[in-house]
């Protein structure tokens, strides 16, 4: 990947983005890179050479990193209260060596904790989104395989974003800019068919030509919205996935609403992927 500077950030800025911070130490593939889409992961492989990312699209990465490193620092003072931190663990899996990193774990307790940097949005409702789950449970796993007991898995997020207007608004939003997000345990008989399953989809995916689902893209459907003339938002009840049934509610409503079209994205194939413009598959959406 080659790394650009379009806003002409200081040098010490750029190399400190840029330099990578984690050592996979020979993995096939990492847990985070597996419970990625296959896709996405073999054309970043074939295409690593052409892929141009700017520092400044970094920043985030680098916050993450740094909160990591100094939850590690802290974590290696504490060896004598039990707690481990940043421990690599290994699996092979058919044929091919994979691996996992934890972020903090408690042998005495058998708690797993993951160090997340990210959005408010991400803890709404106070459980680890799905990927969060795919990746804190394959690690469970790793550590049990090394004959540790898990009794519980958190996700500790610390919320880049967090308002305090937004926390006295809604009680749903998180009171504070840090909070666990709860993780259900998986057994581990879940955690080895979704392990094969993730390899198995990868190692297919770097010989043949696999599509990215909906989920996988972000993809929103096209919508018909019914909002008041001169307002943004929908009415509430006022999005539709058909245009004639949004037509027939306008009829009821009469004057004064109208109907917005608002076509269908892949969001992350538009804004978030690294390999889009290599993708047939998005350039093909694009060309329809």
């Amino acid at each position: 990947m080659r790394i650009t500077n379009k806003l002409n950030l200081p040098e010490p800025f750029v190399r400190a983005v840029s330099e990578k911070t984690y050592d996979n130490q020979g993995s096939w593939r990492t847990v985070t890179e597996l419970i990625a889409p296959p896709k996405i992961a073999a054309l970043k492989r074939r295409h690593d050479d052409e892929i141009e990312t700017d520092a400044s699209e970094l920043v985030y990465t680098f916050q993450g990193e740094a909160a990591h490193a100094l939850v590690e620092r802290a974590a290696k003072t504490m060896c004598e209260e039990g707690w481990l931190s940043e421990q690599r663990l290994f699996e092979e899996v058919q044929g091919k060596k994979v691996s996992g990193a934890y972020d903090l774990f408690h042998p005495g307790t058998g708690e797993l904790i993951d160090v997340k940097n990210s959005t408010g949005y991400k803890a709404k409702g106070g459980e680890a989104p799905k990927e969060w789950v795919e990746q804190t449970n394959l690690l469970a796993h790793f550590l049990r395989k090394q004959g540790h007991v898990v009794n519980k898995i958190q996700v500790l997020l610390l919320i880049r974003d967090h308002s305090k207007m937004e926390a006295m608004r809604d009680p749903d939003y998180p009171q504070y800019p840090v909070t666990y997000l709860s993780v259900p345990i998986w057994t581990d008989e879940a955690c080895k068919q979704f392990l094969e399953e993730r390899v198995r989809l990868h190692l297919l995916a770097e010989t043949t030509e696999v599509a990215c689902s909906p989920e996988d893209r972000w993809a929103k459907p096209t919508i018909w919205a019914i909002k008041k003339k001169g307002q943004s938002r929908a009415i509430t009840g006022g999005l539709y996935a058909v245009e004639e049934k949004a037509k027939e509610k306008l009829a009821e409503l009469g004057p004064g609403h109208e109907i917005e079209y608002r076509p269908g994205i892949n969001v992350r194939c538009k804004a978030y992927c690294p390999v889009a413009k290599f993708c047939a598959q998005y350039q093909n959406m694009l060309t329809r």
